[in-house]
Order: structure tokens, then sequence, then C-alpha cells
């Protein structure tokens, strides 16, 4: 069968092996190929390896060879297609960043232990804790390698279809608006329990980092549009959360952040971050004042907003000053012997309280340390990316794991007002499980494919 290989050059006949001269072209790369375990690296392996030796066979030809000895000659020079496979095989192999695994799964431990012990003793509606909390960690770990194996270059190929599939979904919530007081709306996932949408769009973070890479090089028009991608999920989900809106805003600001600073969109830097932390420092500032005084949000909102600003409210922020209260009594090793029976329960916003109330604060440090050393490593593991597409949806996730387990450790010691939290890993429902572990899923998949030619790049 004739055909017509990439330099140009008729490959009828070259499937027949040369007198004396070794294998024959197809025949070699069929073998070289076999080497390479990872399927996602042999066709464009295939096609540099393909290429040279046709170069080769051309700078052949241009020193006297005639055309069928030029190419065996060359197909001959590229060694043993064995160990040249092999070889290409040790460079382009799957990496696995045990280190992440084994501080999740730490983490993962850490989570079913915490939920037995604490848990056992609280009479709970559904039976959120306990052994139907360690299936659903279990669960959310096989997810977590199942995304490992993704090639997360297709978030890049896909970027914009996402992101406008997450700009409709958080518009539908905000029409569909809230309960009584800011009361949120749920979705179920089976054993995995109820998962607010709020927390759901944690996972536009990846998305956000594949559009940031999109338009890279396209300038003030490029910069307008991050922004633009960046404002539409913000503004309709602080009507669902506003906490939740404030965590996912920062984490998207510090990433526009580093795109720019990295010199994605050819534009002068400092000049860009100056005007951009100015804009978006006031804005949300003199957004807050008028909608205080033109009464735009809930009347519970306004009030909570009140009460922070340290004006004369008729909100009380009763959680925060119990907590700041149960603080005193709480011992580094060991229970405080005091029973928390005016929280709400162990739930999303409080867990960190019982954790060290039934077990010190020594236990509380472990848990911190041990999610600091997640999002340190994330961080790590993304800096170090060849791929600006891997390092930024990497360096992402690494913020939002950073930045949650500071606001939670800061609310466990009263120092910020009462607010709905996410606790990475620990959460009883289904958003500290299934969000966190799809996050981390995808920064392993950015670690596995660091070596491996044509993974991690958008089509």
């Amino acid at each position: 069968m004739e055909g017509i290989f990439p330099c140009g050059l008729p490959c009828a006949g070259v499937c027949l092996k040369t007198e004396g001269r070794g294998y024959a072209m197809e025949e070699y790369m069929r073998i070289l190929l076999e080497q390479i375990h990872c399927v996602q690296a042999r066709e464009l392996v295939g096609e540099e390896i393909r290429n040279h030796i046709m170069d080769q066979a051309q700078a052949n030809e241009r020193a006297g060879m005639d055309r069928e000895q030029a190419l065996a000659d060359a197909v001959r020079d590229m060694g043993d297609p064995v160990e040249t496979g092999a070889a290409l095989d040790r460079i382009h192999r799957p990496s696995t960043d045990w280190r992440l695994l084994v501080l999740v799964g730490l983490l993962s431990l850490c989570s079913i232990l915490v939920h037995i012990g604490v848990g056992s003793r609280q009479e709970m509606p559904d039976g959120g804790y306990g052994w139907k909390h360690g299936v659903r960690v279990l669960m959310g770990y096989g997810i977590m390698l199942a995304v490992y194996r993704l090639d997360y270059g297709r978030l890049g190929k896909y970027a914009k279809r996402i992101a406008a599939g997450c700009f409709f979904a958080a518009l539908a919530v905000s029409v569909m608006g809230n309960g009584l007081n800011g009361a949120e709306r749920w979705v179920s996932f089976g054993i995995l329990g109820k998962i607010s949408f709020s927390d759901l769009f944690y996972l536009y973070i990846p998305v956000y980092g594949a559009l940031l890479y999109r338009y890279k090089g396209e300038g003030y028009r490029g910069v307008g549009k991050c922004i633009l991608w960046m404002s539409f999920p913000v503004l309709t989900l602080r009507a669902n959360c506003l906490s939740a809106a404030v965590l996912l805003s920062l984490v998207l600001m510090a990433m526009f952040s580093v795109a720019v600073g990295k010199g994605w969109f050819a534009v002068p830097k400092r000049k860009t971050l100056a005007a951009f932390w100015t804009a978006f420092g006031l804005l949300p500032m003199l957004a807050v004042a008028l909608a205080v005084r033109g009464n735009y949000l809930a009347l519970y909102q306004t009030e909570r907003l009140r009460a922070f600003l340290g004006k004369e409210s008729s909100y009380l922020d009763y959680q925060r000053q119990m907590i700041m209260e149960y603080a005193k009594s709480i011992r580094f090793i060991g229970s405080s012997g005091r029973e928390f029976t005016d929280l709400s329960g162990i739930n999303n916003d409080h867990l960190l309280n019982f954790v060290a109330n039934d077990y010190g604060m020594a236990v509380l440090l472990l848990i911190g340390i041990l999610l600091f050393a997640v999002a340190a490593r994330i961080i790590h593991v993304s800096c170090g990316q060849g791929n600006p597409l891997g390092m930024m949806i990497g360096c992402g996730c690494g913020l939002f794991f950073e930045m949650v387990t500071a606001v939670d450790i800061l609310h466990f010691f009263g120092r910020i007002p009462s607010m709905r939290l996410f606790l990475p890993f620990f959460s009883p429902e289904g958003e500290g499980i299934l969000v966190a572990y799809l996050l981390a899923g995808v920064v392993l998949s950015v670690y596995r494919y660091r070596n491996i030619k044509g993974c991690g790049r958008p089509a």
C-alpha cells in the first residue's frame, strides 16, 4: 500500500526488509512502540521518531545514497528497537506523586476515626457519621484515583464550554432563590449524601485555570475575558452563599495574578496588577456599602454585615461567642470534660471545635498540619511543572486547600464571624468528600502526565 510520510517521501515498499540492512521502517516502529506502555504517549512519540528517521533519510539522499538505502541506513542508525523503545518508555512513563497520595490517605484515615469517635455519641439523622462516613471517604478516594488516570488536558480543550455550563448552572441556582435566612439548595449524590450547589462551584477552580491558559498571549483583550469569566460565577453564587462566593473570588483573583505575573498576557505586569487589585479591592467594599444603604440584601444579611462592621445591629453572633468561650477550656491533650450544648451539632461549621473538645488541641494541630501539608505539596508540584496549563490548574487547587484550611482554623478560634464552612475530607456530608477528592485527583493527573509527550496539552 502506498502513502506519504510527513517529509513527503512515498512509503511504497518500505515495509519490506532491506537486504542485510536490519529492520524495515514499519516493523521497526511497531517493535519500538510496543515497548512504550503508556498508550497516550505512543502516537506522538511514534510521530516524532518517524519524522526523525525521514529527516535522516533525506540527509542520506543528499549525501548520494539511493532512496531505499538512505531509508534503511536511517532506520539502522536509530539502534535496536527494543532498547530504544525501553529508553523512551522510561522517559514517557506516567508518574505517581506518592507523597500526596500518602498525605491524602492519612487525612482520610483521620477523617474516619474522627467521625467514629466524635460522631458516635451524637444522635444525627440519616446516620451521617461512623461507618457511613467511612464508606463515603473510601468512595471519594476511589473517585480521586479514577480522575488521576484521566488526561487533564481535556479541561483545556473544553474549558469555554465547561465554564459556560458552570455559569448557567450558577445562574439557575441564583434565580431559584433561597430558603429562609439563606438556606441553601442541595443535590443528592446517593451514599455520598447531599452536596450544596455552592460547594460544587469550587470545582470551577481548575476550569478557570484552563481558561487563563486559553487566553494566553491575547493582551488586554485576554485580560478582560479572564476577568469576565472570573466575575460570572462569583456574582451569581453570592446570592446563594456569600462566604463561598468570597472564598472562590479570592482563589480566582490569586490565579489571575499569577498568570499576569508570569507574563501570559504580554501586558505591563505591575500596572495591570495594581489596577486590578485596586479596582477589585475597592469595588466590593463600595458594593457592600451601597447594598446595605439601599436595602438590596436580605434583612439577615444586612444585620450581619452591620454587626461585622461594628455598627449597631439586631444580629447577635451567638455561635461565635460560644466558640470563644468553649476555647478557653480546651486542653492540649485529652477531653475538656465539657459538653457543647450551645453549638448546632457536629456539622461543617463546628467539627473542629468538637474534635478539639474531645481529644485536645494536639489532634486539631495534626489535622491542620496535614491539610496545610497537602496544600504545600500541591503548590510545590505545580510550580515544578513544565506545562503551564498543569501549573495553573495545580496552583489553583493548592491555593484553595490553603485558604479554606486557614478560614476553618480562624473560625475555630472565633476570629471571623460565624459562617457556613467547608472542611476538605472531613465534612460529614458529601461536599467535603466529593469536591476535595475530585480536586486532589486533578492535581494527581497533572503530576501523572508531566513527562508524557502530548498529554496535558489542549488540542
